[in-house]
């Protein structure tokens, strides 16, 4: 029996303020939660197969080396500006790959978040 399956369970945000959070990620971002936990400081966003819980968790800290969250878009250049529209700066303007574009840029808590656009 293989140990680690090939399926990511949740990928968690560390954040220090939930209500600032909930409006980065739902209103900002557009996501819809599918479950809330810890009187509102754990919000879960369901995105196909993977979760990504954003919360407070006083064993976990929000840190701007901590783990990246690449949000697959349909088009990422209306996507940038929509984004930019609403305040967000980006570290990293659109980069092209071999296999992909992407951008980078930061939740209220330095988190890095980068949109995704992978070539056909």
């Amino acid at each position: 029996m293989q140990m680690i399956t090939n399926e990511v369970a949740f990928i968690a945000i560390a954040v220090s303020d939930a209500e600032r959070a909930r409006k980065f990620y739902q209103e900002t971002l557009e996501l819809k939660p599918s479950h809330t936990a810890m009187e509102g400081a754990w919000v879960e966003y369901d995105l196909g197969p993977t979760t990504i819980g954003v919360g407070c968790h006083p064993a976990w800290k929000p840190s701007r080396d901590g783990t990246t969250v690449a949000f697959e878009v349909e088009d990422i250049d209306a996507t940038i500006t929509k984004l930019k529209e609403r305040g967000v700066a980006f570290d990293i303007e659109k980069t092209e790959t071999p296999v992909c574009w992407m951008a980078q840029f930061r939740d209220p808590d330095g988190n890095k978040l980068v949109v995704h656009k992978r070539k056909k």
